[in-house]
């Protein structure tokens, strides 16, 4: 008896080690919760709405994801890359309606699947988004209160 269980819990570790290596090798941002914001002819916006961060009282942490229809092509820093995807990760200012880029992950593969190919630390300067605009919505979306 002392054998069989033994055995059987050895193998529910085994089992359980494997499961969480192979989830330890996606990226977190895999699995957000993306929801799309809008589409244009060449890409899907989607917004992490489920991992919005409080920074302050009037600013708030967000993550966007950008898919292309095609592959892209760009030369960030001098190094050819090809992309379907980038996230970006966003800080805004829900009283004054501006955003900063804070950092920007380039992916092979929609959904910010496959290899990352670039990744750059912006910290960009603050950039207004008039209400009325995509970028408005964004704002709109990541300021709007939350039950806990």
């Amino acid at each position: 008896m002392t054998e069989r269980y033994s055995r059987s819990t050895n193998a529910l570790a085994h089992i359980t080690a494997r499961f969480f290596a192979i989830f330890a090798l996606f990226p977190f941002h895999v699995i957000a919760d993306w929801q799309q914001i809008d589409q244009t002819e060449s890409m899907v916006i989607y917004l992490d709405i489920d991992n919005i961060t409080k920074i302050s009282e009037d600013k708030r942490g967000v993550k966007n994801l950008i898919d292309f229809f095609i592959p892209q092509v760009a030369e960030p820093s001098g190094k050819q890359i090809t992309f379907q995807s980038f996230v970006r990760e966003i800080e805004v200012d829900c009283r004054t309606y501006k955003q900063k880029t804070l950092r920007i992950i380039f992916f092979e593969r929609t959904h910010a699947s496959g290899r990352e190919v670039y990744r750059s630390e912006i910290n960009s300067e603050w950039r207004d988004n008039p209400p009325t605009t995509g970028s408005g919505l964004l704002v709109d979306l990541a300021c709007m209160p939350r039950s806990i």
